[in-house]
């Protein structure tokens, strides 16, 4: 994975990927693009993105609305390949609890040649159902399929696991463990949050969705640690959540991160803001 500098554009924002070049001209090193589901579907009913802007913070109830697989895989087929390139994918809503692997091995053997790294979100908690791929055996069983359809292309992509930061110590310690006996080669900490008591602080407890932004920074910086101590170290960690200043970009990469994204700073401080904490980047 060659990337541009350590500073990359979180998936979420281009979802279908109409924007790659232009976020790359920004001065993002890598670009994450997604999360792209088999079927084109329009996502959960609006409204569905608020701004707490006190906390320049967002709450989002999306829901994947992507173009689906086909339409998206023409807009890859003329992108510079020197960007380095994720996609995220992730299963239709409708196939969550019928086989949700069929969609994630569909999407792979789409869109794997025209990507430096794939990520398998298996963490948004807009999606009804699919944190239960946080569960170990599901779990073991979703990457045994993803790497054995890798195996069969000469051409082999990063592939990276988006974890949700609301799950159990215990639980994050068995992941990792079956992430450190695999050819998973990283993850991506964290997506956004859905715990009941911050939203229930922030006047936010009946709405749906998770939160990103400054107040994902403390929740995702305490998983990056515990991601950090037990994942293997020759693995790739990438880490989201509260990245709005050169402060924030530099505390996630003091506390192990590889690599670092951005998706709700960039909403609240701009585009130059890349370019700042690009420069600054220690």
């Amino acid at each position: 994975m060659k990337v541009k500098n350590r500073l990359g554009l979180a998936a979420g924002l281009d979802k279908n990927g109409k924007l790659i070049k232009e976020f790359s001209n920004i001065g993002f090193g890598f670009i994450e693009v997604g999360t792209i589901t088999p079927k084109a579907q329009s996502g959960n009913p609006k409204p569905r993105l608020h701004r707490i802007i006190k906390q320049s913070s967002l709450l989002n109830s999306l829901g994947f609305p992507n173009d689906g697989l086909e339409q998206i895989k023409q807009r890859l087929l003329t992108i510079d390949k020197n960007i380095c390139l994720g996609i995220n994918i992730g299963p239709n809503k409708d196939q969550v609890a019928v086989n949700a692997l069929d969609d994630y091995i569909t999407c792979y053997k789409e869109i794997y040649k025209y990507a430096h790294f794939v990520t398998l979100n298996i963490s948004s908690p807009n999606t009804p159902g699919l944190r239960d791929l946080h569960s170990t055996n599901m779990f073991q069983e979703m990457i045994e399929a993803i790497i054995e359809e890798r195996d069969k292309n000469t051409y082999k992509p990063k592939i990276l696991i988006k974890f949700s930061p609301d799950e159990s110590l215990e639980t994050y310690k068995e992941l990792l463990s079956v992430i450190n006996a695999s050819e998973i080669d990283g993850v991506i900490i964290t997506n956004t949050t859905n715990n009941g008591e911050l939203k229930n602080n922030i006047g936010m407890k009946d709405k749906p969705g998770g939160i990103s932004g400054k107040l994902l920074r403390e929740p995702s910086n305490k998983i990056l640690k515990v991601i950090k101590t037990f994942l293997n170290p020759e693995k790739i960690i990438v880490a989201v959540g509260g990245v709005y200043d050169v402060d924030s970009y530099n505390e996630k990469i003091d506390l192990g991160a590889d690599l670092v994204q951005m998706y709700t700073g960039l909403i609240y401080e701009g585009p130059s803001l890349v370019k700042r904490i690009v420069k600054n980047d220690k």
